[in-house]
């Protein structure tokens, strides 16, 4: 039961702050979307900033656990990263304003050392990495800078994910995993 009201809640911000941003939104609005008192909130989180924390928090276990997954999976690195990709951004189509979220308020934790927020933005890039390395090492792919790929391709989905949600182009999102993936891999030589 305490579960089911902190997912409500957690949804419920999810849709106040993707229509007002994170700074507009208060307390109020979420308990009415979630339909609950404002002082049950408090029960459940400290503070707004808690709350973002918490709907990145789950985004950010989701794509860790798949990334585990992958890794602990045999198969080539390539279909590996394509795969990730292709979860995230089937994600993101599936709630668009969680994808919102996750472009609009990067930014917040720097000034508020938010940790969820970070290691989002830190642990994904990682794991790719580590990906790659893996990878390498079974001579799937070439040695490179392994970190600047897996921070690149992170910045890549990133970028395909603000412009498909600043510009309302989810259907982007649907060949996005194709594209990334082949121009991560193959480069734009005509084949």
């Amino acid at each position: 039961m305490k579960e089911d009201k902190r997912e409500r809640i957690r949804q419920a911000s999810i849709k106040v702050i993707s229509k007002k941003g994170f700074y507009n939104t208060r307390a109020d609005q979420i308990a009415e979307e979630a339909g609950v008192a404002v002082g049950t909130i408090y029960n459940y989180f400290s503070n707004k900033e808690e709350i973002l924390e918490y709907i990145f928090e789950v985004e950010l276990k989701k794509r860790l656990a798949f990334l585990e997954e992958l890794e602990n999976k045999e198969g080539h690195v390539l279909d590996k990263i394509h795969l990730f990709l292709q979860k995230h951004f089937n994600e993101i189509i599936k709630d668009p304003k969680v994808g919102e979220i996750l472009v609009k308020e990067k930014q917040f934790p720097h000034r508020n050392n938010l940790n969820a927020i970070l290691g989002y933005l830190k642990l994904i890039p990682e794991k790719l990495t580590l990906l790659l390395e893996n990878g390498a090492k079974k001579g799937q792919i070439r040695k490179c800078n392994y970190k600047l790929i897996g921070s690149s391709l992170f910045g890549a989905i990133q970028g395909v994910v603000e412009v498909a949600i600043q510009n309302n182009e989810l259907a982007i999102l649907n060949e996005a995993a194709d594209e990334l993936t082949d121009l991560f891999f193959n480069g734009l030589k005509i084949k």
